[in-house]
């Protein structure tokens, strides 16, 4: 049987914002345009990739109103059953695209589960000790309770997983460590054939490209930016978009979401791209990199993977202001030329032909064990 006559189940933690994970989940749906679509919730019920609109299944929290979805925090108790809710018992495969609960699902045992993992769950493991202390005091404690109880639901649905991909050996590093599982690396797919050189008029701006999140650490980039009187151009919403323009002054300005033309543009007419929290994997930079755009970014994660020092951009160890700073001295001084052609050449291992080839040698292996 080919892997198209199959009856296939992708699901994904939650649709709310496009990001990298979704960009992922949207490759998947091109290898498997029979799928059916499942989320643990949607802004919307449906997906549209390439002009074709999917229909999204959803869990019982998409009856929870809108205002309180917008609230992730409010949902954390409710994600293990919501995704151990769907019925995925009459399908040959099913495919997760997680980086929390979505690898939760209960398969029959006859049925093969494939995890392609963007980063076991950051808030329960990583990023766990820095989301407590972003609670008020009051909460803490039965924060830490609740917290404790999640991740031993996290663990165990880890074990229900037959196979895992990571998207870096950065991940694949942490879901050894947290799960205790083996995985092999696939990186993610960057439209190479979209995201290209262009030279612009002029490149006088810095660049920050993500989820308005704590572990972005964009609050350094804007203070930097700020003290070093350099212009900055934030692209991405999020829970922290209310406190960092607050932090912004004269040299900073948000443009919120953008669609993949308009960050494209962004892209090209920055002088570099800022990275200063650590990313899994990091497609902004990869992204970045394919537009001929240098990064400055902090060497760890992902960018350890991504970015050669010196060759296609400039990393630092510290992760604090004025290491970031004095790496963006160092970038300004003009010392080190980065080639666009030779920025964008290093990123053709992260072709989506590749991805594709590794996600269909994965399925037939799963299938054949």
């Amino acid at each position: 049987m080919s892997l198209g006559d199959l009856k296939v189940a992708l699901v994904h933690d939650e649709l709310t914002r496009r990001g990298g994970a979704e960009i992922v989940l949207e490759e998947l749906v091109r290898i498997f345009p029979q799928a059916d679509l499942y989320a643990l919730y949607a802004g919307e019920p449906k997906m549209i990739v390439d002009g074709r609109t999917y229909h999204v299944r959803t869990s019982f929290l998409q009856r929870f109103p809108l205002w309180w979805r917008r609230h992730p925090s409010r949902l954390l108790p409710l994600l293990p059953q919501a995704a151990e809710q769907f019925d995925l018992s009459t399908y040959d495969l099913v495919l997760s695209s997680a980086s929390a609960f979505a690898k939760a699902v209960v398969t029959r045992v006859s049925v093969p589960h494939l995890c392609y993992c963007h980063t076991p769950t950051r808030y329960l493991w990583s990023d766990a000790h820095a989301a407590l202390e972003r609670q008020p005091a009051w909460a803490r404690w039965p924060a830490r309770v609740g917290m404790h109880y999640l991740r031993l639901a996290d663990f165990a649905a880890a074990q229900r997983v037959g196979v895992y991909l990571a998207n870096s050996a950065f991940t694949q590093a942490r879901i050894q460590s947290y799960y205790r599982r083996e995985s092999t690396v696939l990186y993610p797919p960057i439209n190479t054939a979209f995201f290209t050189p262009l030279p612009p008029a002029t490149r006088d701006y810095f660049l920050v490209v993500g989820r308005l999140t704590p572990s972005k650490n964009f609050d350094q980039a804007i203070t930097v930016c700020e003290k070093l009187k350099v212009p900055l151009v934030v692209v991405g919403v999020g829970s922290e978009q209310r406190r960092l323009r607050a932090l912004a002054g004269r040299y900073t300005r948000f443009v919120g979401g953008v669609n993949d033309y308009e960050l494209r543009e962004y892209l090209r007419g920055a002088r570099a791209l800022l990275q200063p929290g650590v990313e899994d994997f990091g497609m902004a930079a990869a992204e970045a990199l394919a537009c001929g755009t240098p990064v400055i970014a902090l060497g760890r994660g992902g960018a350890k993977e991504i970015i050669e020092a010196g060759v296609s951009g400039l990393t630092y160890e510290i992760p604090q202001v004025e290491a970031l700073a004095e790496a963006m001295r160092q970038f300004l001084s003009g010392e080190t030329y980065f080639s666009p052609e030779a920025l964008q050449g290093s990123m053709l291992r992260f072709s989506p032909a590749r991805f594709r080839a590794g996600i269909v040698a994965a399925c037939r292996g799963i299938l054949e064990t």
